[in-house]
């Protein structure tokens, strides 16, 4: 793709190429090739405006306006099969649980939906908090390992505020990594909602 500025010729463009070849001045063949299509790039046009003082011809700015300024843009890119079938999947899937929803007090078959039973409600809470309990876990293993282990790996004794600062600095690490995978594992909880577009939205 040309990512170049380039300036769409006007009569009083070409009426002025024509007055600067008829002063009989060397025209190079690219700028000749784009006067003929009615499409100069930055090169031709800067040749333009240096010749264009060889014939005392009319300001340059008076010989274009804001329409004859071509910008690049960015190329299209279709939305992929599979994006849209999943898109599709979702929303299919939102508005069942949606019908589900409306339905549950109507008709005694749905009164009972997976998401309002209480084990269910049991399963989340507890999945939710082994997460939390593995995070704060791991954190305090780390902190012991730096305020207890290295010393004993060493065989060395280390002043109290050093093993605090070692521990500290090992629970931090893991807990910036534990962050991380904690809020991935209860992301997967919530479901994304959609706009009015459809286009999926996650905070």
């Amino acid at each position: 793709m040309d990512y170049k500025i380039k300036i769409k010729t006007n009569q009083q463009l070409l009426d002025v190429f024509k007055k600067i070849k008829n002063s009989k001045i060397d025209i190079p063949n690219h700028v000749s090739e784009c006067f003929s299509i009615e499409m100069l790039d930055l090169d031709a046009f800067k040749w333009f405006s240096e010749n264009l003082k060889n014939i005392d011809g009319p300001p340059l700015h008076t010989l274009f306006t804001e329409d004859n300024i071509v910008l690049p843009s960015p190329p299209i890119i279709e939305t992929s099969s599979e994006y849209k079938e999943n898109l599709r999947k979702l929303k299919e899937r939102l508005k069942n649980k949606e019908y589900d929803a409306m339905t549950k007090n109507v008709d005694f078959r749905r009164v009972r939906l997976p998401e309002d039973t209480i084990s269910y409600q049991i399963k989340q809470i507890n999945r939710q908090l082994i997460a939390v309990l593995q995070f704060v876990i791991s954190t305090a293993a780390g902190f012991l390992f730096g305020f207890m282990g290295i010393e004993l790996m060493l065989s060395s004794t280390f002043d109290l505020g050093f093993k605090l600062l070692l521990g500290i600095m090992c629970a931090l690490i893991i807990a910036l990594a534990e962050i991380y995978f904690l809020a991935k594992k209860l992301s997967e909880y919530v479901e994304p909602p959609l706009d009015l577009n459809g286009k999926v939205h996650q905070d």
